[in-house]
């Protein structure tokens, strides 16, 4: 079932996990861990099985494409899914195929239903691809 599916947050201070990680479980999301940067992302995939990463597209640390490149070069990580979270016209340049399937993005501010429909889509996509 696609609420039962483990998604981690990886907030390095410019998403403001918890608020998201709230949202999440009102919209029946239950299995959800938060990382505080790209190291602690590793950390917690190499120990569990998650198959949703939410990062920013706007990260302090690692901007957004160097995110997904960093975590799709990881030969373990590479077929998780993400939703980037990040400004409306950066979301509108990466719609439309113009970015890998398992990449999507949703638009700052966030609209939880939004992004719950986001996440359940994918899932359900990924779900059916095995």
């Amino acid at each position: 079932m696609v609420s039962d599916i483990k998604i981690l947050i990886v907030d390095d201070g410019t998403l403001s996990g918890l608020p998201v990680l709230k949202g999440l479980k009102k919209h029946g999301f239950d299995y959800i861990e938060l990382a505080i940067n790209s190291n602690c992302m590793l950390d917690y995939l190499n120990h569990g099985h998650f198959g949703l990463v939410i990062s920013n597209w706007s990260r302090i640390e690692m901007p957004g494409r160097e995110f997904i490149n960093f975590l799709k070069k990881q030969p373990k990580h590479k077929d998780i899914p993400l939703v980037m979270i990040t400004h409306p016209t950066i979301a509108m340049n990466f719609q439309d195929g113009l970015w890998d399937e398992d990449v999507r993005f949703v638009s700052n501010p966030l609209d939880f239903k939004v992004l719950a429909a986001t996440i359940r889509e994918v899932l359900e996509k990924k779900e059916t691809l095995k």
